[in-house]
């Protein structure tokens, strides 16, 4: 057993670990400590603790590895206020240290405990800037684009307005056909929104619309059909079961496109 003696606000450290433990406050027969750990780190004290209870495992340490972005920050904000709350407590110690050394007339005591809590003050802001310059660093994540499947067997007619929509920032993919659709959709899984023409080959919308409608998978996928058929021309319910939005050709791209955007904003 390594046996160390310390001083009242004075840390003993543990570099690899990483943990510091700080002696807070000394008392006839009680000493109050201070830990500094990460959060995957478990303390107790020694009577409370079940070792029967505790499962036998090895600890990796090290900085986890959380699985998405938003798990970082998170993980990061943890972080930070468990060491303001440390830095706050550490304060408020050192400061009712200070006033009764202040009282006693023990002024090179006073300016010790002084300059070791600046010293805490001094880590915590460097922290801080670290994380503020860690932070203007990492490239910002592009927004996702929304995403159309076009589905129209007019060629240039397709092309026209997949290019129109693409030039106002929308990613969007074509098909020919109901049945070229349906092959996309199984190898790329969910767009946003499938634009549907009615009168297709091989495959045409109504007969999409109800394959899709049918399968689990699809749920929820918005459909618009643009079209220069009728809606009366087909039996089709309007909503999740269905059609979502009917336009006629000859439709106004910009129309459209104000009626895309509007359903791809969040909620």
């Amino acid at each position: 057993m390594l046996v160390l003696s310390r001083r009242s606000e004075e840390k003993i450290l543990f570099p690899d670990i990483p943990i510091t433990i700080q002696v807070v406050e000394v008392r006839k027969g009680l000493v109050r400590l201070g830990i500094e750990a990460p959060l995957k780190v478990k303390v107790f004290r020694e009577e409370v603790f079940d070792r029967s209870a505790e499962p036998q495992c090895t600890v990796e340490w090290g900085p986890p590895q959380p699985e998405t972005d938003t798990q970082t920050l998170a993980l990061k904000v943890r972080e930070l206020n468990h060491l303001l709350r440390n830095q706050l407590n550490g304060a408020s110690v050192g400061f009712a240290l200070l006033s009764r050394l202040l009282e006693a007339g023990r002024t090179e005591d006073a300016r010790s405990t002084l300059a070791k809590i600046d010293q805490d003050f001094q880590a915590v802001r460097q922290r801080l800037e670290r994380e503020s310059e860690t932070a203007k660093q990492q490239p910002p994540h592009p927004a996702r684009k929304s995403k159309a499947l076009l589905v129209e067997d007019n060629d240039n007619e397709r092309e026209l307005l997949a290019t129109f929509l693409r030039m106002a920032d929308l990613e969007v993919d074509t098909a020919g056909d109901g049945t070229d659709a349906l092959d996309y959709l199984q190898a790329h899984g969910h767009p946003d929104i499938v634009l549907l023409d009615m009168g297709l080959p091989r495959c045409d919308g109504p007969t999409m619309i109800h394959a899709l409608r049918r399968d689990p998978a699809y749920a929820g996928l918005k459909i618009f059909a643009v079209t220069g058929h009728s809606p009366e021309e087909y039996h089709l319910d309007k909503g999740l079961g269905g059609i979502d939005r009917w336009f006629s050709k000859p439709i106004d791209p910009s129309v459209l496109l104000r009626e895309l955007t509007q359903e791809f904003r969040p909620t």
